[in-house]
């Protein structure tokens, strides 16, 4: 089996080494610069990477993706996009190869997005750009992904086992972005997934009217049929009538949000949280149970870590203490501090929480 790790870059220098390292198992490794200036085409070469220029005008990111796609070898039996801030973690080569079986053509894995104060993991979900050498396309300016062409026939794997790292350059701009998803819902009005993805970013730019115009339109689509990033949207459109201080607006999307996808911590932690904000203090107990009744993670983008860590004990413990229930706001209290036991806030909380008769 030859195995071919590939990416696009710009001005990634800070991140050659550490990338090269992580995949150097790999037959061939393989990159498609956009037009570097800080040194990592040399770094590149001089780490034994196969280094090509090209030039994407107008720029979007399933060009760039399908141009480096297109210079690897074609004896290249199975490939893995690995973008320049994320690594292969050690072993990844054997443990691939004893999941790819014959006539497997994408592998899904497990992906971590991001990361706690302590360094340990705090957001992920399964990936899948590891791949076939043929039959797959990029497709969409941005948010790109990984589709099968006409006629091939898809046989995914799982391997929870090979772990991807990704360690964010936060300094980079996500400028581009908005005028670039704007252009996949021009391109493909009917896809979900980029009225999912264009609608966000419209609220993450904090355009908030604008952003519930295009959640709703996704809500509305024939093909937005996925219960998890329908329920995703509902809490976007929430947030949004937050920020504008339409509360009552923003309570009936988190119920719909709940309705929605009623076995998604996510939305019933958001409701709990809200209503702890509007000192809805047994509607906070009452979503923080139901919150707590879900154990299965998401393993998909719809994951939202705060859902799943102190979190909702922290609001649960509120909530309760102002409903006059002294002893399950100490249980949830207790329980935050287990987790946390060093955040200032929550010590401070136990001043008058675990104190209270």
């Amino acid at each position: 089996m030859k195995i071919a790790v590939y990416t696009i870059a710009l001005n990634e220098a800070q991140f050659v080494e550490r990338w090269a390292g992580s995949a150097a198992e790999a037959d061939y490794l393989v990159v498609a610069d956009t037009g570097s200036t800080d040194g990592t085409i040399e770094k590149l070469r001089a780490a034994g990477v196969d280094v090509r220029s090209i030039s994407i005008t107008p720029w979007r990111f399933d060009h760039a993706r399908n141009a480096s796609l297109a210079l690897l070898p074609a004896d290249a039996d199975v490939c893995i996009s690995l973008d320049m801030d994320e690594v292969l973690v050690p072993g990844w080569r054997q443990t691939l190869e004893a999941a790819w079986i014959p006539g497997t053509t994408r592998m899904r894995y497990t992906y971590v997005w991001n990361w706690d104060k302590n360094g340990k993991p705090k957001t992920h979900f399964f990936g899948e750009k590891i791949h076939h050498r043929h039959g797959y396309v990029w497709r969409h300016p941005a948010h790109e992904t990984l589709y099968p062409q006409v006629g091939t026939e898809e046989k995914v794997v799982w391997c929870e086992a090979l772990r991807i790292h990704h360690h964010a350059d936060d300094s980079k701009s996500r400028g581009q972005y908005l005028g670039l998803l704007e252009l996949s819902t021009k391109e493909d009005p009917a896809d979900a997934r980029c009225a999912h993805y264009y609608g966000r970013e419209l609220m993450f730019h904090r355009d908030y009217d604008a952003a519930i115009t295009e959640l709703q339109r996704h809500l509305a689509l024939p093909k937005a049929t996925w219960k998890a990033e329908r329920a995703a949207s509902l809490r976007f459109i929430a947030h949004c009538h937050k920020k504008c201080e339409r509360f009552t607006a923003a309570r009936s999307a988190l119920l719909q949000a709940c309705a929605e996808a009623p076995t998604a911590r996510e939305s019933w932690h958001e409701l709990a949280k809200f209503c702890m904000e509007q000192k809805d203090w047994s509607g906070g107990v009452w979503a923080v149970y139901r919150t707590l009744d879900i154990t299965q993670m998401p393993r998909d983008h719809t994951r939202d870590a705060s859902a799943w860590g102190v979190g909702p004990y922290d609001v649960g413990s509120i909530c309760a203490y102002y409903n006059r229930q002294p002893e399950l706001a100490r249980e949830w209290l207790t329980k935050a501090l287990e987790m946390e036991p060093d955040n200032p806030r929550l010590i401070k909380n136990g001043g008058w929480i675990l104190e209270q008769k």
